[in-house]
């Protein structure tokens, strides 16, 4: 039997036509919440980026301050760079940490006492490595010399979500502490 309906189609063409027509929605529906989050992707990479970046400049700057309140010896994580009386200098936080919105009373972001609530869905996490420098060995290096170390390496991870996958932004740079002389 074969019902037709008043246009002169059958029930079994209009059902055909109808599940094409949602394959077809579904599939566009599915491409802009792909697109959504895409964008939504960026804008938390955008973010991560300056993240990362505002801590290398506050690493940067520990660098560059007075010697005698934090200087080349500060850079490092907690636990590194000891002095001559073996006390650690480093004060950048070891593995991943919840970014806080201020930096605290050392005016350095990534150190102990950063303060302020949680920027939520990310976190930080500052690698400092020392280096060799086979032209001035120190006690990092095959064989172990007595110069102090004057190469680091920086590396700054901020981890972030978008959707169910886990991505994260680096950046990575090397710092010295050699002087110029003339």
């Amino acid at each position: 039997m074969n019902h037709r309906s008043d246009a002169g189609f059958s029930y079994v063409e209009v059902l055909i036509a109808v599940v094409i027509l949602l394959v077809g929605i579904l599939a566009m529906l599915s491409g802009i919440s792909g697109a959504v989050l895409q964008s939504r992707g960026q804008e938390q990479q955008l973010t991560a980026r300056h993240i990362a970046a505002s801590a290398m400049e506050s690493i940067m700057s520990v660098k560059e301050t007075d010697p005698n309140r934090l200087g080349w010896y500060a850079v490092g994580n907690v636990g590194s760079n000891p002095d001559v009386n073996g006390n650690p200098l480093g004060i950048f936080v070891v593995g991943r940490q919840p970014v806080l919105s201020n930096s605290g009373p050392d005016e350095v972001v990534g150190t102990a006492d950063d303060t302020g609530p949680a920027i939520d869905g990310f976190e930080r996490e500052i690698i400092i490595t020392d280096q060799c420098d086979p032209e001035r060995p120190s006690p990092n290096c095959a064989p172990p010399g007595t110069a102090p170390v004057r190469v680091r390496v920086v590396e700054v991870r901020v981890f972030f979500q978008v959707g169910l996958t886990e991505r994260s932004e680096v950046l990575t740079t090397v710092l010295t502490d050699y002087s110029v002389t003339e």
